[in-house]
Parts: structure tokens; C-alpha cells; sequence
């Protein structure tokens, strides 16, 4: 007769056993629970942060751009501002074809893994090589109209461009904002001071042109655990699926780059050289602030979205709040600004065009908004809706600028840009409904709305009579939101009071979880995913 090595339990030792085997349970819902609570808090705290960030870049590269338009003469500053303008085609292309792909593949994949090796060698040949050939052309087309040194130079500031994305990938998939942030400050911050050298040595376009080179070194400074993980895998580029992945994100991401700028570009073409079609561009560029919180919601919102396990109703959630709060704050100071105010951004000949900024402001807000919503359907792959949204704002933006411009020429053109941007969001969002729905974005809507509709009144009242009054008005509601996003202030999101709620388990960061991902799987196995999540 067999007996058994298992000791029988009687009732009390058999209760505290399944205790026991409990805790384990109970511990693993509370760890997800604490992980989602540190999602939405990355979501919070850095969406404004690299909002401000951003703001800083434009800031900054807007006054390389005075700089230059003052030192240089007129014949050597038009070939600046044309390969400029080649540049910042080159740096949409390369912002939609590497970093979010990469940041994907760095987000789903622990440090150290083959999949992550691959993935992060795959966007490495791709930004030399499409990089190459952005240095071909882009030289080629500068070579008919400037000489062979500065053709040279755009050549080499295309290729740089390319090659310094790859890091900036890296950096959001391990998300590492802080630095990205620090990088992205860095790189113009070069860029400014090597600009100031090109004026003190007297080396013309082309020395001006290098300073986007000298820029590009700043992004390179990774910690080193990125470059620990490249490797030698030419084999990747003969994977289809992975190309298939990167065309589909660069597809949209190009898209909306491209008719986020097209109102600065058009109103060029058709009125170049007059002074109202400058003093939209300049005021176009200051209104285009919603943008700039629509990039950083979407660079922390994608890897997080894209991270295995994630809640991904409660992340859309936390997405959808701070960029409201931020955006709407950054419109309400952009479109009530006194002319006082908004006068000592712009050069006195272009004040006459002051009356466009709260449209132009609106049109800002309605390209956030389509930024915004076109990243989060990537990230959830709902890429047919996305192109379909895209579709239907590429029509209503280019038809709004057409109407308005043969309505009333340049004033109209900013009416005609604000209807199509705000009109093209409504669409997105319409065609993002059943994919966003999970997030209950309705939740709180009529309390936020009641809050933004005082502080746009507050400050558009304010606005004339008293100017600093309205200037006092502006930073403390611009602090206020940036110290909500921060965990400052004693109200969440729907404005109601937090609780404190104790904590049972301890939080879990994602780095553990990633390492956690890297050791071999328990008992039944585990299924194995590629970088982009769908089962080998």
C-alpha cells in the first residue's frame, strides 16, 4: 500500500494555506494597479514637460532664424533660408520614418533581448540609408541654385539628420523624456552657438547651413546601453513586415507634418515678398503652441500605449486630459493676446497683422488635435481610420485655404485655414470614436468645458483694457495647469479632490517589468511575439 508524502490538513491549517496562496493574487492586482497609476503619472507629468521643451526648441530656432536674417546679407541669407527649408522637409521625413518605429520596438523588448537587437539595427540601416539618399538629392537640388560648398553642406546636415533619430527613438521607448528633452534642448542650443561662430568668422550660407550638423551631435549622447544593444544584422532589411510597419507609420506621420506647415508654405507661394504674407508666417509660426503640448502628449502616449500589459483605457484617459488642459491654456493665451503683448514677438512692419492671430491660433488647436488623435490610432493600429481621417482632412484643409484665399487673399486664407484645421479634428475624432471609446473621453467633458470657457472669457476680457493684468492672468493659469500635470495641486483630472489611498504592494517601474519580461518563462511556456506585437 502506497503512502502518500503529503502530510493531510486539517480546517485551520487548510485556511491558512489558501491565504497564503492568495497573497501572490491579491499582490499581482495591486502591482497592476500601481503600474497603471505610474503610466498615468508619466502620461502627466511628462506631456507638459516636453511640451515646454519643444516650445523651447521653437523658440530658440526661431531666433537662429532672426539671427541669420539680420548678419548675413540679403544674396547668402536667401540661400540659407532655401536650404532651410530643404532641412526641415529632410527632418519631417526622418521624424516619421525612425523614432516611433524604433521607440515600439525598445518599448515591447527588455534590454538585451535578440528582438530588440534586431529591431534596433533595422532602424539604424534605415537611417543610413534613406539618410544617403536625402544627402543625393538634397544636394543635388541645392547644387542648381548655390555653389558646390554649399550643395556639400545641405548634403552632409541631411545625412546627419537621419543618422541622429535613431537614438531619439531609443530614448522614447525607454522612456527616458527627461534626456529626450535635455537632447532635443541641446541640439538647437548647438546649433544657436555655432551660428554665433558662422557670424563672428564670416563663413556665409554655408558655414550657417553646418550648424545643423554641429546640432545633430547632441542627440548622440545616449547612455551607453543603446549602443551596447547594436548589432551587425543586415539580414533585418530583408524582413517585409518590418517595412511594412515603418511605411505605414511614416505615411501619416509625413501627412500631418506636412499639412501642419502647408498654410505658411501656400501663403508664400501665392503672395510672396508682401508684408501681410510675412506677418502671417511669423505670426502662424507663435500660433502653431497647441501643437507643440500635441507632440509631447503623443511622444509619451505611443510607447506607453505600445507597452505590454499596459490598461489601455486608463492611459488614452490620462492622454486625452493633459493635452486638453494644456492645449486649451496654450490657445486661450495665444488667441487673446494683446497686440501690447504679442507686439514684442514679431518686428513692427508686421503689426498690421495682428487682428489674424486668434484665427490662426484656432487653426493650431485643430492641427493638435489631429496630431494627437492620428498618433494614438497608430499606436492602437487602427491604421485604416487613421488614412481615412488624414484623407478627409488633407481635402478640408486644402479647400478652406483655396476658399479663403480667393474670398480675401491672405486675411482670408488665415479664416479659410482655421475652419479646415478645427473641421479636419472634428472628423478625426468622429472616425476615432469607436476606437477610443473604451477610454470614456465624454467623462468629466462638462466641467473641463465650463473651466475653459471662463479662462478664455476671463482673458479675452482682460486682454485690451489691461494688458499686464491679462499678462498676470496668463502665467498664473499657465503655472496652475503645469502644476495639475505635475501632481501639485489636490484635484485630479474631473476636478474632483484626490484621496489618499495606501498602497499594499509596492509600485512597479517599467524597467522591472522589462526585466522581469527577460527571464525564461515558467511553467505552459510563453508565446512569442515580434517587435510589433502579432504572434510569430
Amino acid at each position: 500500500m502506497a503512502i502518500s508524502s503529503t502530510p493531510s490538513l486539517d480546517g485551520p491549517q487548510r485556511t491558512k494555506t489558501i491565504e497564503v496562496q492568495a497573497r501572490p493574487l491579491a499582490r499581482t492586482r495591486t502591482e497592476r494597479k500601481d503600474r497603471a497609476q505610474a503610466h498615468n503619472s508619466k502620461v502627466a507629468r511628462n506631456s507638459g514637460f516636453l511640451a515646454i521643451s519643444a516650445g523651447v526648441v521653437g523658440a530658440v530656432s526661431y531666433a537662429c532664424t532672426l539671427l541669420m536674417a539680420t548678419m548675413l546679407e540679403t544674396t547668402e541669407y536667401i540661400h540659407f533660408a532655401s536650404a532651410a527649408m530643404i532641412l526641415g522637409v529632410v527632418g519631417i521625413v526622418a521624424n516619421a520614418l525612425v523614432p516611433l518605429p524604433l521607440s515600439h520596438v525598445v518599448a515591447v523588448h527588455p534590454e538585451g533581448s535578440e528582438e530588440r537587437r534586431s529591431g534596433m539595427a533595422f532602424s539604424v540601416y534605415v537611417s543610413g540609408l534613406v539618410g544617403l539618399a536625402a544627402a543625393i538629392v538634397t544636394g543635388g537640388v541645392t547644387l542648381a541654385v548655390a555653389t558646390p560648398a554649399m550643395a556639400a553642406a545641405v548634403a552632409l546636415a541631411a545625412l546627419a539628420i537621419f543618422v541622429a533619430n535613431a537614438p531619439a527613438g531609443w530614448l522614447q521607448g525607454e522612456l527616458r523624456f527627461t534626456w529626450y528633452a535635455v537632447s532635443t534642448i541641446g541640439e538647437v542650443g548647438l546649433r544657436f552657438i555655432f551660428s554665433l561662430l558662422v557670424i563672428c568668422l564670416a563663413w556665409g550660407a554655408g558655414g550657417a547651413v553646418l550648424g545643423f550638423v554641429a546640432g545633430c551631435l547632441a542627440p548622440l549622447v545616449v547612455p551607453w546601453s543603446f549602443y551596447r544593444d547594436l548589432r551587425w544584422r543586415p539580414r533585418v532589411l530583408l524582413e517585409k513586415w518590418r517595412w511594412t510597419e515603418t511605411s505605414d507609420i511614416a505615411l501619416v506621420l509625413c501627412v500631418v507634418s506636412v499639412l501642419v506647415g502647408i498654410d505658411v508654405v501656400v501663403v508664400g507661394y501665392l503672395d510672396g515678398g508682401s508684408t501681410a504674407a510675412a506677418g502671417f508666417q511669423a505670426l502662424a509660426t507663435i500660433a502653431k503652441g497647441p501643437v507643440y503640448v500635441a507632440a509631447g502628449t503623443a511622444l509619451v502616449a505611443f510607447p506607453l500605449l505600445r507597452t505590454p500589459g499596459v490598461r489601455t483605457a486608463e492611459v488614452l484617459a490620462a492622454s486625452f486630459a493633459s493635452f486638453a488642459q494644456l492645449a486649451v491654456v496654450a490657445f486661450a493665451i495665444i488667441a487673446t493676446a494683446p497686440p501690447l503683448m504679442a507686439g514684442l514677438l514679431i518686428p513692427q512692419k508686421y503689426h498690421g497683422s495682428l487682428g489674424l492671430l486668434p484665427w490662426l491660433a484656432a487653426s493650431g488647436l485643430g492641427y493638435a488635435v489631429l496630431m494627437v488623435l492620428s498618433t494614438v490610432l497608430l499606436a492602437m493600429r487602427a491604421y485604416r481610420r487613421c488614412q481615412l481621417g488624414l484623407a478627409c482632412a488633407c481635402l478640408l484643409v486644402v479647400g478652406g485655404l483655396w476658399a479663403g484665399w480667393e474670398l480675401n487673399a491672405v486675411a482670408g486664407m488665415a479664416v479659410g485655414t482655421a475652419i479646415g484645421a478645427v473641421a479636419s479634428g472634428l472628423v478625426m475624432a468622429v472616425l476615432a470614436g469607436p476606437i477610443l471609446a473604451a477610454a470614456k473621453p465624454g467623462k468629466g467633458a462638462g466641467r473641463f468645458a465650463v473651466v475653459a470657457t471662463a479662462l478664455i472669457v476671463i482673458l479675452a476680457v482682460a486682454a485690451h483694457p489691461q494688458p499686464f493684468v491679462w499678462l498676470a492672468l496668463a502665467i498664473v493659469s499657465g503655472v496652475t495647469v503645469l502644476a495639475h500635470q505635475r501632481g501639485l495641486l489636490p484635484h485630479r483630472n474631473d476636478f474632483r479632490r484626490r484621496r489618499r489611498r495606501r498602497r499594499v504592494g509596492a509600485v512597479v517601474d517599467l524597467r522591472s517589468a522589462r526585466r522581469s519580461m527577460a527571464r525564461p518563462a515558467e511553467a505552459g511556456g510563453r508565446v512569442q511575439s515580434n517587435e510589433y506585437g502579432t504572434d510569430k
